[in-house]
C-alpha cells in the first residue's frame, strides 16, 4: 500500500504542477480594472480548479483541497458575474497558487513549510467568506515522497512510433521474403554443381567409349538444361535484387523516420522548467529584505527534456543575480520614484528552433563605469584600453569566472561565479547569451539555445587541412565572393551584403591554424552571433551532416570557440566550432588576400546541371561538386535549365522538385519529350520523401531519388558515380 500511496502523489505533482502553470497562463493577461470577462479562459481556469480539487482529495491532501475549493469558487463567482476577476483578484489568485506550490514542495522534500494562513485569509477575505470548517486546511502528516520523472507523450507521436514500428515489422517480412528466395537459389545451385559433377564423370566414361549417340545425348540435353536453369536463375537474382533494394531503401526510410519520433517524444512542457523558481525568488526577497514582484511565463513551449535539465541552473543565478545585483532596497526604490516591490520577470519562447530564455529587472542596471574600473584594478583592461571598449565589451567581462561588482561576499553573491557558469552551460548547448540594458532602466539578459541536443545539423568545411563541423542553426547564408569584390573599410576587409557591408575574416586565423594562400573565389560562411554578423571564409565546403556532438572536457580550448567534436560516418572526427564565439574577438590583425595558384587542368572534368530555388542549397551542392572535380553550372528553375541545356548540354542534371515557374517534375517530362535533351540522366534531390512522390519521379524517367532533408554528400555522389564514373575515369 505504502508503494502505491507514493505513486499516487509522484503522480499528483505532475498533475498539480500542470493545472497551476496553465492557470497562471490564463491570468497572465489580466491588467485592467474590467478584468477578464467571461469565455473560453475562465471556464478553461475554472475547470482546472475544480480538477485540481478532486486530484488533491483522491490523495488526501486537504490542504491543497481546500485552496483550491475557494479558487473554484471565485472563477464560478466571476462566471456568475457576481464579481470581477481584475487586477487585484489575479494578484490573490497568484498568491493562492504560490502557497499550493510552497506546500507541495514542502512534503516532496520532507520538510517544514510556513504555514497556509495568508493566502486563505487573502482569498477569503475577497470572497467574503468565513472559514468552512468541512474544508478548511488543516495541518496533516503526509508521507514524504520521491517524485517519479515522467516524460509524456501525445497521441499523435504515439501513434507514429507505432506507425514506424510496424513498418519496420512489414520490411523485417520483406527481407526474409529475400532471404527464402536467395535460399532456393542456392539449392538450385548446388543441384546443378551435383549434376554437374555427374555429368563431369559420364564425360570420362564416354571418352573411352567412342561411338556412343545416347551418352552424347545425356551430355547435349544436361549443357540445354544448364541454360534453362540459368536463365531461371538469373531471372530470380534480378528479382531478389530488386526487392531487396526496394526492401532495404524503405527499411532506412522508416529507421529514420522512427528515430524523429523518439527524438519528438523527448519534447516535454518548458513549464516544467518554472517549478520551484517562483519558491527561490520568494525566500531571496525575504532574505534580502526586498519586495519582489516576479512574473514567469511560458507560451506552450516544448523542448528537448536535456535542454531543460541544462538550463536549470543557469536560470536559477539569472533570477540570483537580478535579485541580489538588480533590484534595490524598498527605500533607495522609492527615492528614486519608483515602487516599492521590484520587478523580476522570466519568459521562456521558441524562435524558430531556438528555445530563448529572458529574465528582466527594473533595478539599478549594469554600472559599465564601476565594471571598467574593478577589469583595471583586476588587470583585465589595462587603463589606456577602457575608453576603446563598447557596452558589449564591457558586459562581456561581466561573464569572467570570479568577477563581481560587489564588493562583500554574501550568501546570494559576490563570488562572481554566476554569470560564468550562465556562459559556459550557453556555450556548451551551442547557443548564444546577450546583456543589454532595459528601456526604462534594468537589465536584460537574454539566453538561446537549441531546442533539441539529441543530435545537430552541421555543415562541414576544411580549414587548413583540418575537419570543422559548424552548426547549421548558426549560418545564415553560404556565398562565393570574388577577390575583385572584396573591399576595405578603416584597413580592414568587408563584403557588401544586400548592400550593408559586413567584415570579412578567415577562419584560419581566427582559429590560429597554418596560414596559407586563399582560393578565388572565396567559400565564406555569413554567420551571426551575439548580435554581430561576420563573413567568414574557409577552404572548402564539404556537405552537410546530422551528428551529436561529444564534449571534449578538460582538452576544450578555454576561449570556446572549439566547443566539443562529432564522430563522422567514415570515422574521421571534426572539431565542433562555436560561431557566436568565434566572431566575437576577431584578431587585430586583417588578413591579406593571397590568391593561391589555379590548378593544371588534367581532363575535362563531367559537367553537371544544379537546378534548385534556394541559393543556399546551390551553392551547397555546387561547392562539394565542384571539390569532387566536377563543371558545375546551376540554374534556379526548370525554365531556366531548359535555357541553359539548350545553349550547353550538361552529362548530368540535378533537380529540386518545388521551384517556381517550372517545378522538377515539369522538368524532366519536357526533357524526355526532347530528342535532344533525353538522353541526358537526371538525379531528383527533393525534400519530398512520400513513396508516391519517388514513384512518380522515377516513372517519368529520373535515374536517382535522393530526399534532400536527410541530404548525404556519400549517397549523391555514389549516385553521381554510378552513372557518370568517377571524374577523371575511363567512364567519365
Amino acid at each position: 500500500m505504502k508503494d502505491i500511496r507514493q505513486r499516487l502523489l509522484a503522480t499528483f505533482q505532475v498533475e498539480h504542477r500542470d493545472h497551476v502553470e496553465q492557470i497562471r497562463a490564463l491570468l497572465a493577461a489580466v491588467d485592467t480594472p474590467a478584468g477578464l470577462p467571461p469565455g473560453p479562459q475562465l471556464d478553461e481556469a475554472f475547470r482546472r480548479a475544480h480538477s485540481l480539487k478532486g486530484a488533491a482529495r483522491a490523495v488526501d491532501l486537504r490542504p491543497i483541497e481546500g485552496l483550491a475549493h475557494r479558487l473554484e469558487t471565485l472563477f464560478s463567482r466571476v462566471r456568475q458575474g457576481s464579481m470581477a476577476l481584475n487586477k487585484e483578484a489575479a494578484a490573490v489568485v497568484f498568491q493562492v497558487l504560490d502557497a499550493s506550490e510552497d506546500c507541495l514542495a514542502g512534503m516532496s522534500e520532507n520538510r517544514p513549510r510556513p504555514g497556509l494562513t495568508p493566502a486563505l485569509q487573502a482569498i477569503e477575505r475577497l470572497l467574503g467568506m468565513e472559514p468552512e470548517p468541512e474544508s478548511a486546511p488543516v495541518v496533516q502528516a503526509v508521507p514524504a515522497f520521491q517524485p517519479i520523472e515522467t516524460v509524456r507523450v501525445t497521441a499523435q507521436n504515439f501513434d507514429g512510433l507505432l506507425r514506424s514500428a510496424g513498418g519496420l515489422l512489414a520490411e523485417s517480412d520483406r527481407q526474409n521474403q529475400v532471404a527464402s528466395l536467395l535460399s532456393a537459389i542456392s539449392r538450385q545451385m548446388a543441384g546443378l554443381q551435383k549434376e554437374a559433377a555427374q555429368m563431369r564423370r559420364a564425360a570420362a566414361a564416354l571418352a573411352q567409349a567412342p561411338g556412343s549417340r545416347h551418352d552424347w545425348r545425356r551430355v547435349t540435353a544436361f549443357f540445354d538444361n544448364v541454360e534453362r536453369q540459368t536463365r531461371l536463375l538469373t531471372r530470380q537474382t534480378a528479382g531478389a535484387r530488386r526487392l531487396q533494394q526496394r526492401s532495404a531503401w524503405s527499411t532506412s526510410q522508416l529507421s529514420k523516420q522512427l528515430q524523429r519520433d523518439v527524438w519528438q517524444a523527448r519534447m516535454v512542457p518548458a513549464e516544467g522548467l518554472l517549478e520551484g523558481y517562483r519558491q527561490m525568488v520568494r525566500e531571496l526577497a525575504r532574505d534580502s529584505s526586498k519586495e519582489i514582484d516576479f512574473r514567469a511565463t511560458s507560451t506552450r513551449v516544448h523542448a528537448d527534456r536535456g535542454v531543460l535539465e541544462s538550463l536549470k541552473d543557469p536560470i536559477m543565478h539569472l533570477l540570483r543575480n537580478a535579485v541580489s545585483h538588480g533590484i534595490e532596497l524598498p527605500r533607495e526604490r522609492l527615492e528614486k520614484g519608483k515602487p516599492p516591490a521590484g520587478m523580476v520577470t522570466l519568459r521562456i519562447d521558441t524562435e524558430g528552433q531556438h528555445l530563448t530564455a529572458t529574465v528582466e529587472d527594473d533595478g539599478r542596471g549594469v554600472d559599465l563605469v564601476k565594471v571598467a574600473e574593478l577589469a583595471v584594478q583586476q588587470g583585465i583592461l589595462s587603463p589606456s584600453e577602457t575608453g576603446h571598449y563598447n557596452t558589449d565589451d564591457l558586459t562581456r567581462i561581466l561573464f569572467r569566472p570570479g568577477f563581481s561588482t560587489l564588493r562583500a561576499v554574501t550568501d546570494l553573491a559576490g563570488r562572481g561565479m554566476g554569470l560564468s557558469v550562465v556562459h559556459g552551460a550557453v556555450r556548451r548547448l551551442q547557443g548564444d547569451l546577450e546583456v543589454r540594458p532595459r528601456e526604462g532602466g534594468g537589465t536584460l539578459i537574454r539566453l538561446s539555445v537549441p531546442l533539441s541536443i539529441a543530435t545537430h545539423r552541421f555543415l562541414l568545411v576544411n580549414c587548413g587541412n583540418q575537419l570543422f563541423a559548424i552548426p547549421i542553426h548558426g549560418i545564415e547564408r553560404l556565398l562565393r565572393i570574388g577577390f575583385q569584390n572584396v573591399q576595405t573599410m578603416e584597413g580592414k576587409p568587408v563584403v557588401a551584403i544586400n548592400g550593408q557591408p559586413v567584415p570579412l575574416f578567415s577562419m584560419r586565423r581566427l582559429l590560429n591554424l597554418e596560414r596559407g594562400p586563399e582560393a578565388d573565389p572565396l567559400r565564406v560562411m555569413l554567420v551571426r552571433g551575439k548580435g554581430r554578423r561576420a563573413a567568414v571564409a574557409v577552404d572548402e565546403f564539404l556537405s552537410e551532416s546530422e551528428a551529436v556532438i561529444h564534449d571534449l572536457g578538460p582538452a576544450a580550448a578555454p576561449d570556446g570557440k572549439i566547443s566539443g567534436a562529432v564522430l563522422l560516418d567514415d570515422g574521421a572526427v571534426a572539431f565542433v566550432v562555436n560561431p557566436s564565439e568565434l566572431i566575437e574577438a576577431p584578431p587585430s590583425e586583417p588578413f591579406t588576400l593571397e590568391k593561391a595558384a589555379p590548378p593544371v587542368p588534367k581532363f575535362i572534368a563531367p559537367s553537371i546541371l544544379v537546378v534548385d530555388d534556394s541559393i543556399t542549397t546551390r551553392t551547397l551542392e555546387q561547392s562539394i561538386l565542384e571539390a569532387n572535380g566536377y563543371d558545375v553550372r546551376v540554374a534556379v528553375d526548370g525554365i531556366d535549365a531548359l535555357a541553359a541545356l539548350h545553349a550547353q548540354k550538361a552529362d548530368l542534371v540535378i533537380a529540386d522538385v518545388q521551384m517556381p515557374r517550372l517545378d522538377g517534375f515539369g522538368l524532366l517530362e519536357a526533357m524526355k519529350a526532347d530528342a535532344a535533351l533525353g538522353r541526358i540522366p537526371v538525379i531528383v534531390v527533393t525534400s519530398l520523401e512520400r513513396r508516391e512522390d519517388q514513384e512518380r519521379g522515377l516513372r517519368l524517367g529520373a535515374d536517382a531519388y535522393i530526399v534532400k532533408r536527410k541530404f548525404d554528400q556519400g549517397e549523391l555522389l555514389a549516385a553521381i558515380r554510378q552513372i557518370l564514373g568517377a571524374p577523371g575515369s575511363a567512364n567519365a
